[in-house]
């Protein structure tokens, strides 16, 4: 008879579970605070938290469409400790010759738990926006 193989077992301590999350943002001109438009802190349907966040690491892609500046700033923060760590930054900037927006993506190997944008306008003009799409593909390790 011929040698039997079985697969070994998945989802043990030690290894990663994947999630892609991708959204819009509409971000009014002038939101000096930015938008958090993804966070791993566990929330009730009410938005109440109830329990502590999962750092995550991955990737993160965001296209900034159209808006009242010349970027976008992509701010990644690990908010699971005692203060907020800003881990990375990166800008996203317009592409005015395009009709087609522009995008950036940066792998994120330290943990983090929460995605905020800004849009960075140069005047304020009420009733302006700055739109565009995100993309989070974030690895969970399973404990």
């Amino acid at each position: 008879m011929g040698n039997c193989c079985c697969c070994p077992d998945r989802g043990g301590a030690g290894d990663f579970l994947t999630d892609e999350i991708c959204g819009n943002f509409t971000i009014a001109c002038g939101n000096e605070v930015g938008e958090v438009v993804w966070t791993s802190n566990p929330t009730d349907a009410m938005g109440a938290p109830i329990g502590p966040a999962q750092p995550v690491i991955g990737t993160v892609s965001v296209y900034f469409d159209r808006g009242c500046g010349d970027t976008v700033t992509v701010q990644i923060i690990d908010d699971s400790g005692d203060t907020d760590v800003v881990v990375s930054t990166f800008k996203v900037p317009d592409a005015p010759q395009s009709s087609t927006g522009n995008t950036r993506a940066q792998t994120i190997t330290k943990p983090f738990t929460k995605v905020v944008i800004f849009c960075d306008d140069d005047l304020v003009e009420p009733n302006e926006f700055c739109t565009g799409k995100f993309c989070i593909t974030a690895h969970y390790n399973v404990r």
